[in-house]
């Protein structure tokens, strides 16, 4: 890696930023929509298992790929291409994909965070609070002023990541993702006191067998795991080649494996008990999180209080997690075509606000199913396959290594090639079929 790039301060740098990247609305509103249209805890079991196992080995991969060639995805699978001695122009086009994905989805979450943005000033005004109709609240502030909205959200991100790796990305979220989960954990605690909040915790850890044996519900758990975790062959990558060698990859990729699972237990624990006290509807999809929710806080104590705190909690997760993206288009752009970093944000944020308001305005539903279910699953693969069989096994297990205290034998490129790969690729066809 040059060692003029700027890079993470230490560890824990890169823990919160790839954490922040991590934990977002895939957390906060997808997670518990899954579990309440997948049958509770059969949902949990899966992503659980997919988490703990897939998720933690393809944080280390990507991590690794980017550390080992010190390039954001276009140029980590180009140089892993060239190490394995296959065609450049294969691992650059890979890289490619990666970096479009991830920019689809960031225009996809761009749309998201002004509607977050508009519901926070809305909770300090007291007009989302005082709303006589939700419905037609969440309505009129999702097709009024849409532009100027966006605008500001990829705003407020691109300052961020203006700033640079360690005085902007780490800074923001090191303060960022504590405040979430503190957030989220105060309100989860506040929910547990409300009447027939145990008719939530009973159908979380209550299993509907039935769903187990369906592949839809394996492969909504992996798209979950790589929506949540933002593997997709891209942000972790960037921020792998952001980490400094003395980093310890293998205990980076646990906490951040902890923290994400912490933000989408403690979400679940605060969203499903409050939709069951209040007799509301858990399948309601986006409209769970913008509609359902605020009326819930109105028939709460300092009701307007705590929507502020939730709404609060939802920017800072789905902001950290929208600046990852991001990061990787601008990467891209200063590496492959030498911009200035402040000019490559500008173009980046401009192009992003453009596709946001003529291609996912009205359809974020099914942007978001497209990404969940083929785009970032297929990436996460092809960047597995690129770590775990093209890199020559010496190189990444030597990666791996730098910072780690312990002996790293095989099983890692092991569990790499047959767990993940192999896995992933079953549960892929099985959903296909």
């Amino acid at each position: 890696m040059d060692s003029t790039k700027d890079s993470f301060s230490s560890k824990w740098g890169l823990i919160f930023a790839a954490a922040g990247s991590a934990i977002g609305l895939g957390n906060i509103w997808l997670f518990p929509y899954r579990v309440g249209e997948l049958g509770g805890s059969a949902f949990v079991i899966p992503y659980v298992i997919c988490l703990i196992i897939l998720g933690f080995i393809a944080i280390v991969g990507e991590i690794t790929v980017g550390r080992i060639t010190g390039s954001g995805p276009v140029g980590a699978f180009q140089k892993a291409a060239k190490l394995g001695g296959i065609n450049e122009k294969a691992g650059a086009g890979f890289g490619w994909i990666c970096t479009f994905v991830a920019l689809i989805q960031a225009i996809g979450y761009i749309l998201v965070v002004s509607w977050v943005v508009r519901f926070v000033v809305g909770s300090c005004t007291g007009s989302a609070f005082h709303a006589t109709d939700s419905i037609q609240y969440f309505n009129v502030i999702s097709t009024t002023q849409i532009v100027l909205w966006i605008v500001i959200s990829i705003v407020v991100s691109a300052i961020a990541i203006i700033k640079g790796i360690e005085k902007g990305i780490e800074r923001c979220c090191k303060f960022m993702i504590p405040a979430v989960i503190v957030l989220l954990l105060v309100l989860a605690v506040r929910v547990a006191f409300l009447p027939d909040a145990i008719e939530g915790y009973k159908y979380l850890i209550t299993p509907r067998w039935g769903y187990l044996l369906d592949a839809r519900t394996w492969m909504l758990a992996l798209g979950q795991v790589f929506y949540s975790l933002s593997l997709r062959g891209s942000t972790m990558v960037v921020y792998g080649s952001y980490a400094k060698k003395s980093q310890d990859m293998i205990s980076s990729a646990k906490h951040i494996v902890v923290l994400d699972t912490i933000a989408s237990i403690i979400a679940a624990m605060l969203i499903i008990p409050a939709v069951f006290a209040f007799g509301k509807n858990l399948n309601s999809g986006p409209s769970l999180l913008f509609i359902t929710l605020p009326e819930i806080f109105k028939g709460l104590p300092l009701g307007q209080f705590l929507m502020l705190l939730f709404f609060i909690a939802v920017f800072f997760a789905s902001l950290t997690s929208l600046i990852g993206m991001l990061e990787v288009v601008v990467e891209v752009l200063q590496n492959k075509f030498k911009m200035v970093r402040w000019v490559a944000v500008i173009l980046v944020s401009i192009v992003a606000v453009l596709l946001c308001k003529w291609f996912v305005v009205g359809n974020i539903r099914g942007v978001i199913d497209v990404l969940s279910l083929h785009l970032i699953p297929l990436c996460a693969l092809g960047s597995g396959i690129f770590v775990f069989w093209i890199i020559p096994k010496h190189l990444v297990i030597q990666e791996i290594q730098s910072g780690h205290s312990k002996p790293i034998g095989k099983w890692m490129i092991h569990m790499g090639r047959y767990v993940f790969c192999g896995i992933t690729i079953l549960i892929y066809v099985l959903h296909i079929k």
